[in-house]
């Protein structure tokens, strides 16, 4: 661990990992009989990965993007140890718990209680350490009444809960998970979810690989974009979701082909004759995410203006997980006609209580102008910048939400008053 920063769990420095595909030319016999049964081969060097560096902390859930191919589940296995990097350094402290294949080791003929034991030998776990998890191993995977059962006779989203629930109860310092989140129904898939936070909360770090760009951004507090090996972006879920869309919407163009509904799906909008920066929330203590129900806080918008823009307007919006606009602030009104801005800065919002009950948000955020002059119309969506779903957040209930339902928070007093 010479070069690992000292507080890093993973720590990977100038990494990258190539294989060599060798193929045997085809020959007439002739040439066979000339070169004396020699086989004449061909080599060709794949880079699946080049110059990676990057170092995860304890308690960070970091999802990998790209297409396939990209070089994710080649990093996945540097992290696990099942292959080393052929140039530069990848460093891991702590255990690794790897879920590339879930149900590695399964053999059909025995029962899944007896996977259990198997499976996690392979996965180096003591036998006395699965006896002590195997009944939350088998609540987890929910197949009580078929654990004694072969798994030769499970459906294969039985097979795939099974092979998740060992891998999550071995208790890593660090668990790789590639592309399994969705094993199950819905409930189930939830369920894994809340199960992958509670490990980041307790310190876990966690990798996850996804093609399901809304799995990462409402579940990963971080996220690495990757490229034919190349690492192209390391920041937030939501900044890297819209890297990587915009990187295949130019790869479609530059193929002269239609970029998929997925891709045209860019959640961004505008003249861009100036531009929304960086979009951030903070409470008292800092820069976060998670809330809780009528606490203060606030949203800073950092913009970029090349030329002078006159009567700007800034504006907010909270959406609720399904899209729907439970509120809206701009600066018309919270701050009045400027008459122009040019150059950098920030415009902030300040919610002195964040009358949100638990659940999860995003933010759309616009920049725009006046049509005529002060007091003169305007509109967000042909307007400057518009971004929607920016800065996934979540609230808590805390004091004030707790046992309330629904999305806002009315502060409210009731009294029982029998008439005597």
């Amino acid at each position: 661990m010479s070069v690992a920063n000292a507080e890093a769990v993973v720590s990977c420095r100038d990494a990258g990992k190539q294989y060599i595909l060798s193929a045997e030319r085809q020959s007439t016999f002739k040439e066979t009989v000339l070169r004396a049964g020699r086989v004449q081969r061909s080599e060709r060097v794949i880079h699946a990965l080049r110059g990676v560096s990057f170092d995860v902390h304890p308690g960070e859930i970091v999802g990998l993007i790209g297409d396939n191919g990209s070089g994710k589940s080649t990093l996945l296995k540097l992290i696990a140890g099942i292959t080393t990097p052929s140039t530069g350094e990848v460093d891991v402290r702590g255990t690794v718990s790897s879920l590339l294949e879930v149900g590695v080791g399964f053999h059909p003929d025995m029962t899944g209680r007896e996977n259990v034991y198997l499976s996690g030998s392979l996965l180096g776990i003591p036998r006395n350490v699965l006896t002590e998890r195997i009944d939350d191993i088998i609540a987890f995977s929910e197949l009580h009444e078929f654990i004694d059962s072969p798994v030769k006779h499970y459906s294969s989203g039985m097979y795939l809960r099974l092979g998740f629930a060992i891998g999550v109860f071995v208790n890593p310092d660090v668990l790789l998970i590639d592309e399994i989140l969705a094993v199950g129904d819905q409930s189930f898939q939830r369920k894994c979810k809340d199960h992958v936070r509670q490990l980041r909360n307790s310190g876990k770090t966690i990798f996850v690989v996804s093609h399901d760009l809304d799995a990462i951004v409402s579940l990963c507090d971080r996220a690495l974009v990757l490229n034919q090996g190349v690492l192209l972006g390391d920041g937030r879920p939501y900044e890297m979701v819209t890297l990587y869309k915009q990187h295949q919407f130019e790869q479609a163009r530059k193929r002269g082909e239609s970029p998929s509904a997925e891709i045209m799906r860019r959640n961004r909008f505008g003249r861009f004759d100036a531009h929304v920066t960086d979009v951030r929330m903070s409470a008292a203590d800092g820069e976060r995410y998670v809330f809780e129900t009528g606490e203060t806080v606030t949203i800073e918008l950092t913009w970029k203006c090349p030329t002078p823009i006159a009567y700007p307007i800034f504006g907010v919006a909270i959406m609720d997980d399904e899209g729907r606009e439970l509120a809206t602030v701009a600066t018309d009104v919270t701050v009045g006609d400027v008459s122009s801005i040019q150059g950098e800065g920030k415009t902030v919002f300040t919610f002195d209580s964040l009358n949100l009950l638990a659940g999860a948000y995003s933010l759309n955020v616009g920049f725009t102008q006046r049509e005529e002059g002060p007091g003169s119309n305007f509109n967000f969506y042909e307007g400057l910048d518009l971004r929607l779903e920016m800065c996934p957040f979540m609230v808590k209930p805390g004091a004030k939400g707790y046992g309330l339902r629904g999305s806002l928070y009315i502060p409210c007093r009731a009294g029982i008053h029998p008439d005597t």
